[in-house]
């Protein structure tokens, strides 16, 4: 039996090498860059899962087809109802497979922009991304000693060409560290990520969404789209790309005083709005649902800034800065927070009148308790009731390059499809690299979920096809 072969060491790649793994499978792991773990380790607002055992406990009732609803919602008429299915009915398993197989803390549930109830899992630790990611490859490093040597991760190893006989995909071609080409062979997950740092004058940025090639981005400078690039050069029965025009930009980036003008920026998670933070403009006043989904949040942000009403500003109170202490300490860490002993310390920072300021927060909690409807349309409320004498916490924020929508065209099994809807025999995709699971706009908290969901997906087929 040929080892299954996963390109890309991110959360999905991870999650198939496991799958294989778990279904009989042997499998080799490559990643080009030194250490595994892509954008998935820097994830910081949670994995979703709908009907899950925490859920329960919390006395939060939903449902995958609540999930549905709300994500088909979201993609709008780029809606593709079977990889929604397949994403939102594997939710809630992919949560008890984080926690029962690798002891990952997902304890705490919130609610973010875009759902209907809270669905969206964390731990009480650090990022959910780092703690999710970390515990898969803990696993898979012990795996590799095995004597078995059923596992095996090479780094520093840069698929160049994917290697087929017919139509049938067989292996792939790759660089080692000291620039020799190596060939393996047997079925392939790519997993190589998005292509939010593409920003080459001939790059995926450029070629389909040139008006966002001036704007920062969160990613590594790994996401440059290698897998849509290795599948679409197929030299038979190669793959194609859909919805590539569809890049999420998100709302809130850090802009960094020390550095405002850099390319790569940390993301202010949507969970800072989640547990109750605001938007501001440079008067003191809201003007967006923080709720809303994010390519309605980044449309009113850019109507603020357009207009001269900028920089946008994040203010947190105690209770929403406790509720995600650990976050809030690593952005107070690296500068991009800054924290006031009071709102008066907050009106002088932001040179508006105390008395404006507080009237923003005396009407938000007006809005929370019922007493008035939020003109905005707010419904959720968390952490609103806010003293003029606590502590808050600031950040100034702008639109990043965040996600990638489209990618290559799979089906619900993983099975990457040619043009005319038929699966490449040997050929699996997961995670951001694949297009169509989100439509025209991702909900916070189903990057991770994707990576898991379609990475044991691919995982599970690919080692079964032999």
């Amino acid at each position: 039996m040929e080892p299954v072969i996963v390109v890309g060491g991110g959360l999905s790649g991870l999650s198939a090498a496991h799958s294989v793994l778990e279904h009989g499978g042997k499998v080799i792991l490559l990643d080009k860059k030194p250490a595994l773990g892509g954008n998935s380790v820097k994830a910081s607002s949670g994995i979703n899962g709908a009907g899950t055992d925490t859920q329960t406990r919390l006395n939060i009732n939903d449902t995958p087809q609540k999930f549905y609803d709300d994500t088909t919602k979201s993609a709008g008429q780029l809606a593709r109802p079977n990889l929604i299915t397949a994403l939102t009915s594997n939710s809630a398993p992919a949560i008890d497979w984080l926690t029962k197989n690798f002891g990952v803390d997902l304890s705490l549930v919130s609610m973010l922009g875009g759902h209907s109830t809270p669905r969206t899992h964390r731990g009480t630790g650090g990022a959910p991304g780092w703690a999710i990611t970390s515990a898969l490859m803990k696993k898979l490093a012990l795996e590799e000693e095995k004597p078995e040597q059923r596992a095996k991760i090479l780094k520093n190893a840069k698929v160049v060409k994917l290697l087929q006989d017919g139509d049938k995909v067989t292996g792939v071609e790759y660089e080692d560290g000291q620039g020799q080409k190596v060939k393996l062979e047997g079925p392939v997950v790519i997993a190589t990520g998005g292509f939010g740092a593409d920003f080459s004058s001939t790059g995926l940025i450029a070629t389909h969404r040139p008006d966002l090639i001036q704007l920062p981005t969160v990613n590594g400078d790994h996401a440059t789209g290698d897998g849509h690039v290795l599948i679409t050069s197929l030299p038979s029965h190669s793959g194609v790309l859909i919805d590539m025009d569809q890049v999420q930009v998100h709302p809130t980036g850090f802009v960094d005083p020390a550095q405002p003008d850099a390319k790569t920026k940390f993301l202010a998670a949507e969970a800072l709005r989640g547990v109750g933070g605001l938007l501001l403009k440079k008067d003191g006043s809201r003007f967006v649902n923080e709720m809303e989904k994010r390519d309605v949040v980044t449309a009113k942000m850019w109507e603020v800034i357009q207009s001269g009403q900028g920089p946008v500003r994040l203010v947190l109170g105690v209770q929403a800065a406790t509720e995600l202490k650990s976050h809030c300490d690593f952005y107070l860490s690296k500068g991009l927070m800054k924290k006031f002993a009071n709102l008066q310390e907050v009106a002088e920072h932001m040179q508006v009148s105390l008395k404006d300021l507080q009237g923003t927060f005396i009407s938000h909690e007006s809005y929370a308790s019922g007493q008035a409807k939020d003109p905005f349309g707010k419904t959720q409320f968390h952490n609103s009731d806010i003293k003029v004498e606590e502590t808050f916490l600031v950040a100034l924020i702008t639109p990043v390059v965040h996600y990638t929508m489209g990618g290559v065209l799979v089906d619900e099994q993983a099975h990457v499809l040619d043009a005319s809807g038929k699966p490449i025999p040997g050929l699996y995709a997961s995670g951001e690299v694949i297009g169509g699971v989100h439509g025209k706009n991702r909900l916070g908290g189903s990057s991770l979920l994707e990576a898991v969901v379609f990475g044991r997906i691919a995982g599970e087929n690919a080692a079964k096809s032999q």
